[in-house]
């Protein structure tokens, strides 16, 4: 039964609507840090407002009321731009076994559940399913994008309503965050044990070129110190998101705006241009990142928790067979490169959680195999490098570009 909470009460004050948005992201940040992250911060803010919207607790207008809301839909393709900053053509050349074990996993994970999922479900549960259990924050709001142009045309999404079908990947998104952690953790100690045979046996060969840690100094930017400012950083970023979607009209959409931001973002650093992880030297990346992450829990305001049992299927699938399908495909990949069945199944996988899990899950594993700092170091030396690079491969980059491929066959 609908309520009329929302139509009795006036507007909310916005700063105290974005008040309380800070408080469910305190919330969830002091559980996340309490559970080792085993419990995601998303996890447990998309708990808080599900249930706040649907029992009438929050006013369903609280985001939009918070101002975050339109701040994230300008900053988005800027977020994007800024990703790509953050990965070099020398970090990737140096990692090409992790880059190629994730990114192949990424898309071939990709085709497998959207192939199965349209014979079980139908096409759109499929695209959003898929794109959801390889991607990140940024491949949702691809999704729900799409699912709002649709709807404003007044289109058919098929067997989800508009509602469902924009909240079933941010389910998929907090839910697959919390199997991957317990996937991986397991996992990267068979790794950790691994490489701590080998070096008590004195033989880390095979690693020595491969994993050491990015250790070079930031590359001065060709810029002159006035266009180095925060404020003119931002500008050259919003700047690039302009060009970018300029140059994805040329292809009339076919190119996704935000592949074509964050290859751009590459080749700012690249040029140097910017310097790496452009947004951290503006002082603004966190909030901006709040903002984006907040348009995600906009559609949970439009449905009732009764809803969801038609989401219980395809999530409980995709969970399932997004799990098995990586682990059988970064194996095989893996193998073909020369990685330790354990290293290439936790690379595959960095596509559930990707960064910060990808450090934090490494730091537990050498903490609880090794025997002395000595040892614990080495193994985060042997690992750390591979897992970190391997989340920005499957969640950072590839999984943008593929999502951005995959949502623009959604139909309506």
């Amino acid at each position: 039964m609908e309520s009329n909470y929302v139509e009795t009460i006036q507007p909310m004050l916005p700063i105290l609507a974005f008040t309380l948005v800070m408080l469910v992201w305190t919330i969830g940040e002091f559980i996340s840090a309490k559970t080792k992250a085993m419990v995601s911060m998303m996890l447990v803010a998309s708990m808080i407002f599900l249930v706040g919207f649907a029992a009438d607790l929050i006013p369903h207008d609280l985001i939009q009321q918070s101002g975050l809301l339109g701040l994230g839909q300008a900053v988005i393709g800027l977020i994007i731009v800024h990703l790509g900053t953050m990965m070099s053509i020398e970090d990737l050349k140096a990692q090409w076994r992790t880059f190629v074990i994730g990114s192949i996993t990424v898309i071939f994970v990709s085709i497998v559940l959207y192939f199965v999922g349209s014979l079980l479900f139908d096409r759109n549960v499929a695209i959003a399913g898929s794109t959801a259990i390889t991607g990140g924050t940024l491949s949702i709001l691809m999704v729900q994008g799409e699912v709002a142009t649709i709807e404003a045309a007044g289109g058919d999404l098929g067997m989800l309503s508009p509602a469902l079908l924009a909240v079933f990947p941010l389910l998929i998104l907090n839910f697959k965050n919390f199997v991957g952690f317990l996937v991986t953790a397991n996992i990267l100690k068979k790794e950790a044990l691994r490489v701590l045979g080998e070096y008590r046996n004195g033989n880390l060969a095979l690693y020595e070129e491969e994993v050491k840690e990015n250790t070079t100094t930031k590359p001065e930017v060709i810029l002159p110190s006035y266009l180095q400012t925060p404020y003119a950083v931002l500008f050259i970023l919003g700047l690039t998101e302009l060009f970018a979607r300029w140059l994805s009209g040329l292809t009339n959409g076919y190119v996704n705006m935000f592949v074509i931001a964050l290859l751009l973002g590459i080749a700012l650093r690249h040029f140097k241009i910017v310097r790496p992880s452009a947004l951290s030297t503006t002082d603004s990346f966190g909030l901006l990142m709040i903002s984006i992450m907040v348009i995600a829990f906009g559609p949970l305001a439009d449905i009732n928790l009764s809803d969801l049992v038609a989401l219980i299927g395809p999530i409980l699938f995709y969970l399932a067979a997004g799990v098995i399908t990586i682990i059988a495909i970064s194996y095989v990949v893996g193998k073909r490169v020369g990685y330790s069945t354990a290293l290439s199944i936790a690379v595959g996988l960095t596509s559930l959680f990707g960064f910060p899990g990808t450090m934090v899950l490494t730091k537990e594993a050498a903490a609880a195999v090794g025997e002395s700092e000595e040892e614990i170091a080495v193994i985060e030396q042997n690992i750390l490098p591979i897992m970190v690079t391997a989340g920005f491969s499957t969640i950072t980059i590839t999984s943008v570009i593929v999502g951005g491929i995959m949502v623009g066959f959604i139909i309506g």
